[in-house]
């Protein structure tokens, strides 16, 4: 099956005038301009994050910041210690009775 479609030809001297304003595509040149700002707006964000990314922390940093976590103390380990300080306060302030049932 053939495209019987009429085809529309504009000469190219008329479709490709210079930017004196007279061509054919004089909306053209105001959206050509538009994407070039916005192509400038895009490069210079993209600088922005280029540099955010190489202020960024390193993965040795992360390594690092990851065993200070490592090695805080759980939830665990805090109970233990406030359970061990309270043994030893407790038996500091009842040591004469303490003292008292193990001599006898």
């Amino acid at each position: 099956m053939v495209n019987e479609t009429p085809k529309r030809r504009i000469g190219t001297a008329a479709a490709l005038k210079d930017s004196d304003g007279g061509g054919t595509f004089d909306a053209m040149e105001q959206r050509v301009k538009a994407l070039e700002d916005d192509m400038k707006r895009v490069l210079q964000d993209t600088a922005e994050i280029k540099g955010m990314l190489r202020a960024a922390p390193s993965a040795i940093e992360f390594g690092e910041l990851k065993g200070r976590v490592n090695s805080l103390p759980t939830m665990g380990k805090a109970a233990a210690m406030l359970s061990i300080a309270t043994a030893v306060i407790v038996i500091l302030n009842n040591w004469a009775a303490i003292r008292g049932w193990l001599i006898g």
